[in-house]
């Protein structure tokens, strides 16, 4: 019984670490990636369990930002990370001590966000022609008795 919760404790310490990334993965090996982001030398990773078994060699990160929100999960060999510490316990203004770093400006991203602007300024148009013909349509003094 005591080999079971020995296994346990090995198990959580495995887990309870934070590694700086050394070289990025190849794509097979990165499970998730969020939009605008990359994996980058540099960027601290939280490790993870990985389910069923881990690899052998390997360690399952996760990578967070500022404010804890997962950005990337992937498996790394031992030679692509170096080990900075254990997983911290306090947070100092809320904010993760380990995020990952910021995406940086390309010309997608700006593609984007214009894209978003216009179809914004579409619907604003749109919204306000169609209320300029109901006025016309059922007159603007309606309802006001005179």
């Amino acid at each position: 019984m005591q080999e079971s919760s020995s296994s346990k404790t090995e198990e959580q310490a495995d887990w309870n670490r934070i590694f700086e990334i050394l070289r990025p993965p190849s794509r097979d090996r990165i499970q998730f990636l969020r939009p605008g982001h990359r994996i980058e030398p540099g960027d601290f990773g939280w490790a993870s369990p990985a389910w069923p078994n881990e690899k052998e060699g390997m360690v399952h990160l996760t990578g967070y930002d500022a404010k804890l929100l997962n950005i990337w999960y992937a498996d790394l060999k031992l030679s692509e990370v170096r080990y900075v510490g254990p997983k911290p316990t306090e947070f100092p203004k809320g904010k993760n001590p380990y995020p990952v770093r910021r995406p940086t400006p390309s010309v997608t991203l700006y593609i984007a966000r214009l894209k978003q602007y216009f179809l914004v300024r579409w619907h604003w148009w749109k919204i306000r022609d169609i209320r300029k013909e109901n006025l016309l349509k059922h007159g603007r003094d309606r309802g006001h008795g005179i």
